[in-house]
């Protein structure tokens, strides 16, 4: 865990770095590019690791308390039932669900309470209710389902168990048009973002999926983007979008204007040290090596982003196997 004195504050001073959470690792207390994180309804963290085809016994989803207690992990590798390739989002259902989208099955696995596998739908296509590529979930208000249909540049919405109700979108660069989008939110009114990936800008809409407004263009500075991809809504409106290609996760108010930067401040994590106190032979070589600490400390392609009620933000850092949190001052 960090000290106080390693607290500092983002760019703007409207966070304060608070701690991390990870540990490279294939199983037990540890990630292995973990590409989604968010809250339970039981107050957890779950965070789903994507692994690298030369590690598929990292795929899976890890339950830890949010200061890094570790409780426990579901899913694994595979194309079987309660099985994934290429996990892309997860995300609870009202009922206390938990929805893990595979972009390899084009399918959406699903857990019960218990977290032990209930069933899953999807299958590859283009019609209504197929997927080619499933990223991004997020339930609704009324309880459906949103799915970033990635290769059909398109949302879908579904009912719980998969049933068609509604889409919206299409391959373009014109406004409600996608070029595979990644990431959606929903706010308290029922208002739906997306992270349009390839187009640089995130696409606001209504819950009928009438197109309200966009913000973004490519490039590195304020408001700009390279390849967004993870985004969240807090209680206040404000929005954070992950900013895969240019390491930050940028923070915009309502109306889509610039509000501050986070670009990750990580100190050594519970679980690191516990794994440095077990082996002080490889503490030793990492205090002889000749390395420069602050970029580590930074993030290394965040890919999602959440937002608690009290206001603590915890990013997936996915190159560096960890989660790093803030808190909303």
């Amino acid at each position: 865990m960090t000290t106080a004195t390693e607290h500092p504050i983002s760019q703007q001073g409207l966070y304060q770095y608070h701690d991390v959470i990870g540990l490279l690792s294939p199983a037990g207390p540890g990630f292995s590019g973990p590409v989604a994180v968010t809250t339970g309804p039981d107050g957890m963290l779950y965070v789903a690791s994507r692994a690298n085809p030369n590690q598929p016994d990292g795929v899976r989803v890890s339950r830890c308390t949010k200061d890094g207690e570790f409780l426990g992990q579901f899913g694994s590798w595979g194309e079987g039932p309660g099985e994934f390739i290429w996990v892309t989002s997860l995300a609870f259902s009202p009922q206390g669900e938990a929805y893990v989208a595979d972009e390899h099955s084009h399918r959406i696995s699903i857990f019960d309470a218990e977290r032990n596998f209930s069933r899953s739908f999807g299958e590859q296509g283009s019609g209504p209710g197929k997927l080619d590529r499933p990223s991004g979930l997020a339930f609704g208000p009324s309880g459906n389902l949103h799915v970033v249909d990635t290769m059909n540049h398109r949302v879908q919405v579904l009912t719980a168990s998969g049933g068609f109700i509604a889409q919206w979108g299409g391959l373009g660069d014109h406004e409600g048009q996608f070029h595979m989008p990644w990431g959606v939110a929903i706010d308290q009114t029922g208002d739906v973002y997306v992270t349009d990936w390839r187009n640089d800008r995130v696409q606001r809409f209504d819950s009928e999926g009438r197109f309200l407004m966009a913000f973004g263009t490519s490039g590195d500075g304020e408001g700009q983007f390279n390849r967004p991809n993870g985004i969240a809504v807090d209680s206040d409106g404000d929005i954070y979008v992950c900013d895969w290609m240019n390491d930050r996760v940028q923070v915009f108010d309502q109306a889509g204007g610039f509000k501050d930067l986070l670009i990750g401040h990580s100190g050594m994590s519970k679980w690191g040290r516990t794994f440095l106190n077990a082996s002080p032979d490889i503490e030793r070589k990492l205090e002889l090596a000749v390395q420069n600490i602050e970029p580590k400390r930074r993030f290394y392609r965040p890919v999602s982003v959440h937002v608690d009620d009290e206001g603590m933000v915890y990013v997936a850092d996915c190159y560096r196997h960890r989660v790093q949190i803030y808190q909303k001052l």
